[in-house]
């Protein structure tokens, strides 16, 4: 050990050499004040960002060195908060430099406290060009992703309500060749005009219900939702008026209903028509030809359940898992309509308080629409 570091009149010395030149050389702006904000020491770092000396400084208030607006507020906020609290952190300020531009600055200051009464006020000042250009940064990108988020939505309502228009409109033209094709059924018709009858009869039931899922498609993004007008009447009509639709639409295939109806139903029959239809109409398409769709209707212990099952090769689990969502269809689906029936049909059951599940194996795959009698 040196002599030197053994000296305690040597290690005190170069502990304040050491000090002054941390207090002079520090990457920030240091200034010592007296109770009333009159600078006594001011460092070189902060002088050079000021661009005077140190020593033209002291006597000066802090506020002097603050343009007007920051005047105003270091003399009604940030000097009754130091003498109030002691403390004020990360105050964001401006500087004037000699030349008379501004810089961006965040200021921290303490209170030093001779009992009661305060003594010295202590400034640590920091530059804060960089973070003020990073924040300006953020507050560009946010306005920016806020302006396409906005211009998104407006496309998105826009073609929204456009789909509802068509969609509309294109009821009438329906309505017209339906009542075109009763006209001529009336007329009496051989056995080939009878047979394209039919088949158009049934081109127009799946237009019909497509347009049905496109309007309640763009109503529910829209903010209207699936509307319902519930009421007591027998439900078992209008699921039998379902079925017989869409047997004469495929009549090729083998469609069984069971019906167990001994409760009274509180909903809207038309969605649960239509409903069972989407669900029905799905499991035409894609189950197998040479197996029969089954349909159970029953109220049990509380609820109404509507079972929809079909044959074929099972639905895999990750396509399980999106069914629902709107505008699926599935790889072994792109052929097969919007992908919005059972996207609907979800929609609908949620509407009455119910849910709509699905489930599927190398036995079966099936639909389960459940909702509580109780309302």
């Amino acid at each position: 050990m040196s002599e030197a570091s053994r000296n305690p009149d040597t290690v005190a010395q170069q502990q304040a050499i050491d000090f002054e030149h941390l207090f002079e050389a520090a990457p920030c702006g240091y200034v010592l004040a007296d109770r009333d904000g009159r600078i006594t020491r001011a460092n070189r770092t902060l002088a050079d960002w000021i661009g005077k000396p140190s020593d033209q400084l002291i006597g000066k208030r802090f506020a002097d060195l603050l343009p007007v607006a920051g005047k105003i507020f270091y003399e009604t906020h940030f000097a009754p908060m130091l003498h109030m609290h002691g403390r004020f952190s990360e105050v964001a300020l401006e500087i004037v430099r000699a030349d008379g531009s501004k810089a961006p600055i965040l200021v921290n200051a303490a209170a030093v406290r001779d009992g009661d009464d305060l003594s010295e006020m202590r400034f640590t000042i920091f530059l804060a060009a960089e973070r003020r250009l990073y924040e300006r940064g953020l507050i560009e990108a946010r306005d920016k992703a806020e302006a396409t988020i906005a211009s998104e939505r407006a496309d998105s309502e826009l073609r929204e309500q456009f789909i509802a228009v068509l969609g509309h409109d294109l009821r009438n033209p329906l309505a017209s060749i339906a009542s075109g094709i009763h006209m001529l059924e009336r007329d009496g018709l051989t056995e080939r005009g009878k047979k394209v009858t039919g088949l158009m009869t049934g081109s127009i039931l799946r237009a019909s219900a497509l347009i049905d899922n496109v309007l309640d498609f763009a109503r529910g993004r829209l903010g209207g939702g699936i509307t319902l007008d519930r009421n007591a009447e027998p439900l078992e009509p209008i699921l039998r008026q379902v079925v017989s639709e869409l047997r004469s639409i495929a009549p090729d295939r083998t469609v069984t209903a069971h019906y167990d109806l001994a409760e009274p139903v509180h909903c809207d029959r038309m969605r649960i028509g239509q409903l069972l239809s989407n669900l029905l109409g799905n499991a035409l398409t894609h189950g197998a030809r040479d197996q029969p769709v089954r349909i159970n209707a029953s109220t049990t212990h509380g609820e109404l359940v509507i079972a929809v099952s079909n044959g074929g090769d099972p639905i895999p689990p990750d396509a399980l898992e999106r069914l629902f969502q709107p505008f699926f269809r599935g790889q072994d689906r792109v052929k097969h309509g919007l992908g919005l029936g059972l996207h609907i049909a979800s929609e609908i059951a949620r509407a009455h308080g119910g849910n709509l599940v699905a489930r599927s194996d190398a036995t079966a795959t099936t639909f389960i629409f459940t909702m509580p009698l109780a309302t």
